[in-house]
Parts: C-alpha cells; sequence; structure tokens
C-alpha cells in the first residue's frame, strides 16, 4: 500500500500537509510518495522551503527541474530514500533485447536513458543555489502581485455564478485561450477546474474551465503582466457583449429596468394580438431569480386555445421585436417556433406526462421528446 501526497498539484499548487502525512504513515509503515515536480523548487528557497516540511521523510519523490529551474525540457526524476528499492520497480524495456550487440545498450539510439541528472547540476553549478532561491522568491512575489491586480480589476473577479451560466462562462474562456494563443503576444494556459468550491453551485462536480498565468519566465515583469490583462479584459468585455449577454450583476437596477420594460411591451403586443381570445403568457428564465447570474436570457411560453403556424409566425416576430429592441438575449436552445406558441390541450398532455421526480421532488432525468421541451 502506498499514500501519494503533492508538494504543488497540478492545477492550483495546492501543498498537502507532508509531515503530518509522514508522521501517519510511518507509523503504520505505508510507502510514502510525494509528486513534488511543482513545489520542489521551493527547497531552494529560505523564505519559502518551510512549505516542504516532511518531504523529508517520504520514501520517494517526483520531481521536474524543467518546471522552474531554468533547465529545458524534458527533465523527469523518481528519488529513492533507499536506492535498493528501486530494484523491486526496475525493468528492461521489452524493445530491447539483451544481445551483447544490441544498439540500445551501447549507443545513445531511441530507447537510451538521457543524462538528465547533467542539466540540473550544470544550472545550479551555473547560477547558484542562493540565486536559483532568489529566483523562486521574485516568482512567487510576482505570483502575489498578479493576484492583488486582479483583486482592484471588477470585471475579472466580480461574478455571481450559478449552475445555468457555467457553460457560456465555460464557452467564453474557452474562446478568449484560443484568440490570446492566435495573437501570439501572450500565453495563457487554460483546463477544467472540478469541484470548483463556488457557493451558487447546486452540484459539487461542476467543472469551471479557468483561464491561468504561468509566470515561469524570469524575466516577465508586472508590465507584461498589466497588459496581459487589460487584453484579457477586452476580449472577454467583447465577446460578452458580441453574444448578447446581458450583466446581472453590478448593474441590477438598469437590467431589472430592462426586463420589466420588455415584459410590459410583451404583454400589450400578446393582449393586441390575441384580441379577446383566451390566452396565457409565462416569463422564466435565470434573469427571473433573485439572485441573477451574470449571464441571463428571459424566455417565454404562451398557452392558447389554438396554435395555428401563421399565429406561430407572428408571435414569434412579436417576441423578436422586443427582445433585440431591449437588448435581450434570446436563447436558441430550443426553437422559437416549438415553444412560443403551444395549445391548452397539448400543455395538459405534457404536465400529465411530466419529467420523472425523485423522492425530494427533483427532476431525476430529462424526456428529450416534444411534450416534456
Amino acid at each position: 500500500m502506498a499514500c501519494v501526497a503533492y508538494a504543488g498539484d497540478p492545477t492550483c499548487l495546492k501543498i498537502d500537509s507532508l509531515h503530518g502525512l509522514s508522521q501517519i504513515l510511518q507509523e503504520k509503515d505505508i510507502w510514502f510518495h510525494v509528486d513534488a515536480c511543482h513545489g520542489s523548487q521551493l527547497a531552494f528557497s529560505e523564505q519559502h522551503r518551510y512549505k516542504l516540511r516532511g518531504i523529508e521523510k517520504a520514501d520517494s519523490i517526483t520531481i521536474e527541474p524543467q518546471q522552474a529551474m531554468l533547465i529545458p525540457y524534458d527533465c523527469s526524476l523518481v528519488l529513492f530514500r533507499e536506492p535498493s528499492t528501486q530494484a523491486s520497480l526496475s525493468t528492461n524495456s521489452d524493445s530491447i533485447s539483451n544481445a551483447q550487440w544490441s544498439f540500445g545498450w551501447t549507443g545513445p539510439f531511441t530507447g537510451s536513458k538521457a543524462f538528465n541528472s547533467l542539466k540540473i547540476w550544470s544550472s545550479i553549478e551555473r547560477h547558484g543555489k542562493s540565486s536559483m532561491g532568489r529566483m523562486i522568491d521574485d516568482r512567487l512575489e510576482l505570483t502575489n502581485a498578479i493576484q492583488l491586480e486582479v483583486e482592484h480589476r471588477s470585471n475579472l473577479h466580480t461574478i455571481s455564478l450559478s449552475d445555468a451560466d457555467l457553460e457560456k462562462v465555460n464557452h467564453l474562456n474557452l474562446h478568449i485561450q484560443d484568440i490570446v494563443h492566435r495573437e501570439r503576444v501572450y500565453y495563457i494556459h487554460g483546463f477544467p477546474l472540478q469541484n470548483c468550491p463556488h457557493g451558487r453551485f447546486t452540484e459539487p462536480d461542476k467543472k469551471v474551465f479557468v483561464l491561468r498565468t504561468l509566470n515561469g519566465n524570469p524575466q516577465s515583469t508586472m508590465h507584461n503582466v498589466r497588459g496581459f490583462l487589460e487584453n484579457i479584459e477586452h476580449l472577454g468585455q467583447f465577446l460578452f457583449t458580441d453574444s448578447q449577454y446581458i450583466s446581472m450583476g453590478d448593474s441590477h437596477g438598469l437590467s431589472a429596468n430592462r426586463l420589466q420594460r420588455a415584459e410590459r411591451k410583451l404583454a400589450q403586443k400578446l393582449y393586441n394580438l390575441f384580441d379577446n381570445n383566451d390566452f396565457a403568457a409565462v416569463v422564466y428564465g435565470s434573469s427571473a431569480l433573485q439572485n441573477n447570474a451574470v449571464l441571463s436570457n428571459i424566455d417565454l411560453m404562451i398557452f392558447a386555445h389554438s396554435a395555428e403556424s401563421s399565429k406561430i409566425q407572428e408571435v414569434v416576430s412579436v417576441s423578436r421585436s422586443v427582445m433585440e429592441a431591449e437588448g435581450i438575449l434570446i436563447d436558441f436552445e430550443i426553437p422559437l417556433h416549438r415553444r412560443l406558441l403551444v395549445t391548452f390541450e397539448f400543455a395538459s398532455q405534457a404536465a400529465d406526462s411530466g419529467p420523472p421526480l425523485d423522492e425530494t421532488g427533483h427532476v431525476s432525468s430529462i424526456s428529450n421528446t416534444p411534450e416534456y421541451l
């Protein structure tokens, strides 16, 4: 049995309690492995070395000096407390025969092993341990400065995120990353962060596609960072507007008034359209929530005794004109002609055969049928 701990995980660079784990595992005689591919650099820093306390108790450690020590790719190593234990894990590649003149044993051909330790030794010998430590300290200081800069830019973090908005936010971030890479001025890393601890998520396993800076270049400065963040803000605002999303965060009052105007306009036009015939209209969507989301749209569904094709087209036209006039996003997930005008009879049938619910009254599955949609 073995336990693997992180000294800098690959997503958020978190460091596990290495000292506490080492004590527990030593008592239980369990193999203790530390993944320090990202965090091993802290060993050079007198200021931050304490964060690795307990790593010296590990039975094995993986490191990748290429991540932060000015060493070219690739340079990955596994270190063992007791070198003899490596024998139980060692094996020869099946592609290399044990013949006396096998090229894999005699020359630097495919299957031979690189002299990676020489890269590490050369880098430390050239720069010195103290210089390496200062480089690590400078990098962490720049990281803290980047965090403060982001906190001062409300457009980068002042959001009210919910499950309904997640797909839209992920799409925007992916689009931003793609544009930045094609511009080739800056580089930004992106990855799906699972189990994001955001209070508005109702399900714990949501994946948020996040954008991350990698300030591994020792020549990076805050001037570079500010230019990079301004570019991200500009792209985000452009894509946000281009997608016809409306922000329900800082301008809640303005957005609420816009929605109310849209509802009044819709009501008046629908009364004129249906004349004295009975109808029922339902306005719904994320914008109707008390705590409005960062991205929002409103939807409309109308119920009447009949739903002729000509009447459906009139309703679609009315809905489009009002939404576009008020700058409100139109959700095309379900075609407008399929949901804007529904007969009372059809709605009753759909209600009777509605979606299956679990014991708590929540929808357990979505039926992809015309009635359900």
